[in-house]
């Protein structure tokens, strides 16, 4: 019966990990989408820079797989030439740095 309880408490302890891991990750994800914006919407001489990095953050909230796509588009229709390496690399760099924001936080 103890062992039982024992490995219950471990499968709970697993959960509640993966839980706060995973809310880690999306709040990262929410960070970068704002500094990714904020670096594009510069590169495209945009002067909003704010709303549309919020935008794109919402705009990975409701669609998680269409910021690269996004971006490229929107970078094409300003007329601005962005390879989407240097993209793809941004975004890598701007998720580590959000992560150790969040990390240093804590």
């Amino acid at each position: 019966m103890n062992t039982m309880n024992n490995l219950q408490q471990r499968a709970r302890a697993f959960e509640d990990q993966y839980a706060h891991q995973q809310e880690m990750l999306f709040k990262a994800e929410v960070r970068r989408n704002v500094m990714i914006g904020k670096w594009a919407a510069e590169a495209m001489g945009r002067t909003d820079g704010e709303s549309y990095a919020r935008e794109l953050a919402l705009t990975q909230v409701n669609e998680p797989h269409r910021l690269l796509e996004r971006l490229r588009h929107d970078f094409e229709a300003a007329g601005v030439e962005v390879k989407e390496s240097e993209i793809q690399t941004r975004m890598l760099e701007m998720l580590h740095q959000a992560a150790d924001e969040l990390h240093n936080q804590g």
